[in-house]
């Protein structure tokens, strides 16, 4: 197979380009330049990194997708009816589509709906009825076709493999592929997120495999697998590069005709491991922690991941070097990229894509 044999591309930021002084100079700067990342291109967009509004109506002519993370849908369950309530409506923001819309007349606007509160019983009931199932999807291609979407990115898998231990996989498959169906219908794009198909050990999980890939793939316009939060006992980064690879690999070697419906995740965010502790860091605690003068920028050589040395632990977080070799994984299988979130990260990220 064509993709598995190694191409050494050289990186345009290799890792000692970045510097302290670089990013605090730079990182502001947002890049218009054409498009230089030619798979899909996915940005998430939530409203509590207001940022990423403006990024993605800035440079919109770089991606393939828009998703803005507005939509909740929750069991409604009363008199023995069941149907779904979708909540977050008053998050959705028609001028600012408009706007997205205007620097790329292709792009698509899809945005996610999370299946938030389903706990075990309900998540069993919903996947075994037909009707409730079929209801549900009305209104969501509803609310989808009023407010002129492209599509829309349903997340469930995750939580759904989760919760039952992969003993839904296969309601879960026949749902997705009817939703599918459904949507297509009215020339609507479905898009799944869902769990990391390698473990910590690189070895498959279950949690998504190759052969879900092949199940879904007829009817599913693309999978985005979240290739971040790297679980270890160890602090080994948010997404080591071997374990990015080879979770890419695991699904494409065998069905390399479906990496075109693929999308690596690309984490936008970082975390701070101090006092055994890790949390979150978006852009501005970075740049604020990057301006202490007594960090240091390092690179981790097997992470393939910069870090901020600080008095109190280590800080992780993506830089123009990280960034860049994982899209050039993209490249090398063919597979597209899904970022996590647009607002997370720094302006000048935006040179990569």
């Amino acid at each position: 197979l064509a993709f598995v044999q190694e191409r050494l591309v050289p990186l345009t930021h290799p890792p000692s380009s970045v510097t302290k002084q670089g990013v605090l100079r730079d990182h502001e700067k947002v890049d218009y330049t054409p498009r230089k990342f030619d798979n899909p291109l996915l940005v998430y967009v939530t409203p509590w990194n207001g940022k990423g509004y403006d990024l993605a109506k800035w440079v919109s002519h770089k991606v393939t997708h828009v998703s803005p993370v507005w939509l909740q849908v929750k069991p409604h369950i009363a008199d023995l009816s069941f149907s779904c309530r979708i909540l977050g409506t008053h998050d959705i923001d028609h001028e600012w589509v408009e706007d997205v819309r205007k620097n790329n007349s292709e792009v698509k606007i899809v945005p996610r709906v999370l299946f938030d509160d389903w706990d075990m019983e309900h998540l069993m009931a919903f996947l075994q009825n037909e009707a409730w199932m079929n209801r549900c999807l009305s209104d969501i291609m509803n609310l989808l076709t009023r407010s002129q979407f492209d599509g829309v990115v349903v997340e469930i898998w995750a939580n759904a493999m989760v919760q039952s231990q992969g003993e839904v996989t296969e309601v879960l498959v026949e749902m997705l592929n009817a939703w599918g169906s459904t949507l297509h219908k009215k020339d609507l794009q479905l898009i799944v997120p869902v769990g990391p198909p390698l473990g910590s050990n690189y070895q498959l999980s279950g949690m998504f495999t190759p052969g879900h890939l092949f199940a879904l793939a007829e009817k599913v316009d693309y999978i985005q697998i979240m290739t971040y939060d790297f679980v270890s006992k160890d602090t080994l980064g948010v997404a080591p590069y071997d374990w990015v690879e080879k979770s890419v690999a695991a699904l494409v070697e065998r069905t390399p005709e479906l990496a075109g419906q693929l999308m690596l995740g690309l984490n936008h965010y970082g975390y701070e491991y101090s006092n055994k502790r890790m949390q979150p860091v978006n852009f501005d605690k970075y740049l604020e922690k990057l301006g202490d003068k007594n960090s240091r920028l390092e690179w981790d050589t097997k992470s393939k991941e910069h870090f901020l040395r600080t008095s109190d632990g280590k800080v992780y977080y993506p830089s123009l070097t990280s960034i860049e070799m994982r899209l050039n994984i993209a490249r090398k299988y063919g597979v597209g990229a899904a970022i996590w979130d647009f607002g997370q990260g720094l302006n000048y990220f935006t040179q990569l894509l």
